[in-house]
């Protein structure tokens, strides 16, 4: 009796060893890198990073670069708040830093031996060394909270950028501004955190740093007459001009009309929103630029006025392309119609464009990527030329779906929002022209023309994010490669939200509830085998 008893009680401690064991493989198979996932449960979500962040650290450590992360965040006095507004402010600048220092702990973790994380102290023994890097990096305490990104690459100097937590890395709003309070004053806005974006904007500042030079984009105005580069209008371009220069370009303007030609200085040639042909000897004038090594960027709209739609003229015959004078519509997408011809017309819905994007194109790699949403309206095809030069390269960027048609105006002169009786199709609406260096040598950089035939670059579309496109064509162009970084949209982290309670419960559950199952599990068999 004893020996039996002392054999149930040794099954029933080999198998709580052994569940025990099977609990720690499975632990150590979901700790390997390549069965590892993801669950962040920090507020914002800040130890989770888009891949495009991933592969910009797993390039600069492969690459033997140092990257440091300086934080300078002095230290706050409670009592000198004398409003709500003061402490709400304060309360928001803690809280930036705490997420950055989030933040920073998972760029360590991704970047390994190549980052450096220095969160500086103002006061004790850390105060030497906070002292000699505010000299090196011209920091002072009114700049306030302040994160400074620093790169050297092997071989080369260390360049650096201030990012205010306060203005780069967050979005804050001002909802109740001017409430009036008793006796005619009013009460200051009360500031509230909308959203936290320290990874774009570290990841942003990566990437311009390892940049280098500064790029000088010209925009030529005199074919764009409407073209605002100065209001914040829909139809402007002040933010589009604003995301360049942010992006390490400087812009200048352009005329042609003096006969100079191209400035020498120039990496990019603009021309937004033409309402008229070029003229032959400014066709020939662009075109030499091409040929030269030269980018053009083309960005052509679709206008209700007639003369205003002009569909490549001479620099249309001399780089391969021409547009349509209509614009393109599409059935309003509906898949529980899909079998009936794909979707809805005869609302103005068809004039908005869903497009797909070249997967195999750098400007347009990323888009297709990520999924994310890319949108033209009263767009224009842009096709390949009769007779277009056979020694250059072509290559559509932005195509619709199949249910496609060209605009046909109705009777009262506007376009027909009804689909026409034929077949539907697709339609291009961008292309990228590459013309061979005219020097002959056929290592010399060739020219690069790309043709937009519907407008992303106002401040209607850089507020859609429609704008980034534009701008990582510009990247592309100029070749600053390590800044085709499209912002992916579509890229969920897999996380979860989870409560403080919640998060307990799951801690104790892990802790005791696990192997209380187990030892609970051992009993219920010890006491099955003394019935039997």
């Amino acid at each position: 009796m004893i020996a039996r008893r002392f054999a149930l009680v040794g099954n029933l401690l080999l198998g709580a060893v052994l569940l025990l064991v099977v609990w720690a493989l499975l632990v150590y198979v979901a700790s390997r890198p390549a069965c590892k996932t993801l669950i962040d449960l920090t507020p914002q979500q800040v130890n989770s990073v888009d891949p495009v962040t991933e592969e910009l650290l797993r390039d600069l450590r492969d690459k033997q670069a140092i990257i440091e992360f300086h934080l300078f965040a002095p230290p706050q006095d409670p009592g000198g708040a004398a409003d709500p507004a003061m402490t709400q402010s304060l309360a928001i600048r803690r809280r930036l830093v705490d997420l950055t220092r989030l933040l920073l702990v998972r760029y360590a973790y991704l970047g390994g031996e190549s980052v450096q994380r220095f969160d500086h102290e103002f006061s004790g023994a850390g105060a030497q060394a906070t002292r000699d890097a505010m000299g090196r990096f011209d920091y002072k305490f009114e700049d306030a909270e302040v994160l400074v990104v620093a790169v050297r690459m092997p071989g080369k100097e260390s360049r650096h950028r201030k990012l205010s937590l306060v203005s780069d890395l967050a979005l804050i709003d001002l909802p109740n501004t001017g409430v009036a309070m008793p006796g005619g004053t009013q009460r200051m806005p009360v500031p509230v955190l909308k959203d936290y974006r320290g990874e774009q904007g570290i990841s942003s500042a990566l990437k311009s740093l390892l940049v280098q030079g500064i790029p000088v984009a010209y925009v030529l105005k005199e074919y764009s007459p409407t073209a605002d580069f100065d209001t914040p209008a829909d139809a402007g371009y002040n933010a589009f001009v604003a995301a360049l220069v942010k992006s390490g370009f400087e812009a200048k303007f352009l005329s042609l009309r003096d006969g100079g030609g191209v400035p020498v200085d120039a990496a990019l040639v603009m021309v937004l929103e033409p309402s008229q042909e070029f003229t032959d000897r400014d066709a020939q004038t662009l075109f030499q630029y091409v040929q030269r090594g030269g980018r053009l960027l083309v960005n052509y709209a679709w206008s209700g006025v007639d003369g205003w739609n002009p569909t490549g003229g001479k620099l249309g015959e001399l780089l391969g392309y021409e547009l349509s004078e209509q614009a393109v519509f599409h059935l309003i997408p509906d898949q529980s119609r899909r079998s009936q011809g794909g979707g809805f017309d005869g609302d103005l819905g068809v004039t908005k464009l869903h497009l797909l994007c070249n997967k195999g194109h750098p400007t347009t790699r990323r888009l297709a990527e990520s999924g994310r949403a890319m949108e033209m309206q009263y767009a224009r095809w842009v096709r390949e030329r009769a007779g277009a030069p056979p020694d250059q390269k072509r290559e559509p960027l932005l195509s619709t779906h199949e249910y496609g048609w060209l605009a046909v105006p109705g009777a009262d002169g506007f376009p027909d929002y009804r689909a026409p009786k034929i077949q539907l199709r697709p339609f291009e609406v961008a292309l990228a022209i590459e013309v061979p260096n005219a020097g002959g040598d056929a290592k010399a950089r060739p020219g690069q023309a790309v043709i937009l035939g519907g407008m992303v670059a106002n401040n209607a579309g850089m507020k859609a994010r429609f704008g980034d496109f534009a701008v990582n064509v510009c990247n592309w162009m100029t070749e600053r490669r390590e800044l085709l970084d499209l912002p992916g949209d579509a890229y969920q982290t897999r996380q979860l939200d989870v409560q403080l309670p919640q998060f307990l419960r799951t801690s104790n559950f892990l802790i005791y509830g696990v192997p209380g199952t187990f030892l609970a599990l051992g009993f219920v068999v010890v006491m099955l085998r003394r019935r039997q």
